[in-house]
């Protein structure tokens, strides 16, 4: 009887120091949220899984359960109907406590980890209400070259700012859990110097994150695609059938930009109309674009282009992020452009319309 309670109690003991315990205690301020569903999920994979879910009642809400390890969770909620708001924070052991204001912007606090990644979410909110109210002051105003490149200077100069405050942060929390989180997300900012001076700053167990080795062999290929580099070439189906390759194209006009975007990209579709404008202007000698889709599904894809009418060189192996093109050229986050001039050089990546006419000019200048 004494050997059987003592290994029922070593038994428990070993599942104690293994498994912590969490609360997450939730307040909600606005009260169109009461009785929507909560959820409590992980992304693995880029794939979401849902982990707990509750209901949100009289302003509030609540998950308790045990984990083995600290990992990154998010708590999600559909309002209005399907505008999907996302939170990440650290699922780990403690008491943690989630407020959701009336604008659906969560804070969450409690834990030591969870303490430190809000102070960086915090000085990300600020920065988006700065910009925000900025680009809600130029709306209407835009309609000259002059103001365009004025406006897209002073995007740029956003840009560099919210580059900043993720490198800041990643930098000095290199190894812990937010910090490698952060890193993951916001890595396609960073220049490859960028991310190797912040590679090297990881230690052994950091580098062994699956993601993590993605990035680093992705590294790899863009120093081999930077500017100035010669094109690696891709061959992939046509929307129209038969297969369209990069080197079929290269050397027919005096620039190909190839553009890495999906249906389902919200930015992908903001950038379409000027992206149209840009390609009517220089279709020809000029100019010829190659549009990679990334979608998964034909019928996005083929909807998509019917709908905004879409008249340039189109591919997609139909394999998402997996598609053979972003991979060859390292994509990460869409939309995403590679400038290839005449003789196969690639001029620019990611660059603005402005920048690209200035490009364009230039080379007509010299004819």
């Amino acid at each position: 009887m004494k050997k059987t309670v003592l290994f029922l109690f070593l038994i428990l003991c070993a599942y104690s120091c293994k498994n912590s315990t969490f609360k997450i205690t939730g307040s909600v301020e606005n009260k169109k949220l009461n009785g929507k569903t909560i959820f409590l999920k992980q992304r693995i994979n880029r794939e979401w899984i849902t982990i707990d879910s509750t209901l949100i009642e009289k302003g509030k809400f609540a998950f308790k359960g045990v984990i083995d390890t600290a990992k990154i969770g998010y708590l999600t909620y559909e309002y209005p109907s399907q505008n999907k708001v996302r939170q990440a924070f650290v699922l780990e052991n403690g008491n943690i406590t989630a407020a959701i204001d009336t604008s659906g912007f969560m804070v969450i606090k409690g834990t030591k980890q969870n303490d430190l990644f809000q102070a960086y979410q915090d000085e990300k909110n600020s920065f988006n209400k700065k910009t925000s109210a900025f680009y809600k002051s130029h709306i209407g105003k835009v309609k000259t070259p002059e103001q365009k490149l004025t406006l897209s200077t002073e995007i740029e100069k956003f840009n560099q700012e919210e580059i900043s405050i993720d490198k800041k942060f990643v930098t000095e929390q290199v190894n812990t859990l937010v910090g490698t989180h952060v890193f993951m997300n916001t890595f396609y900012e960073f220049s490859v110097q960028e991310k190797e001076a912040i590679v090297n700053l990881m230690n052994i167990e950091t580098k062994r994150i699956k993601r993590i080795q993605e990035i680093i062999a992705d590294m790899e290929v863009e120093k081999k695609l930077a500017v100035g580099s010669p094109f690696i070439d891709i061959k992939l189906p046509g929307i129209h059938g038969g297969t369209i390759a990069l080197s079929d194209l290269v050397g027919k006009t005096d620039f190909v930009l190839v553009d890495f975007w999906a249906s389902w990209c919200g930015p992908c579709m903001q950038f379409l109309p000027e992206l149209q404008s840009f390609y009517a202007k220089h279709k020809g000698t000029e100019l010829e674009i190659l549009g990679v889709s990334l979608d998964d599904s034909k019928e996005a894809w083929t909807t998509t282009v019917a709908t905004h009418k879409m008249t340039w060189k189109l591919v997609s192996d139909l394999k998402g992020w997996k598609c053979a093109g972003s991979r060859a050229y390292a994509v990460n986050s869409i939309p995403s452009t590679v400038l290839i001039d005449k003789s196969g050089k690639i001029v620019g990546k990611n660059l603005s319309i402005p920048e690209m006419e200035k490009l364009l000019l230039d080379k007509g200048t010299k004819k």
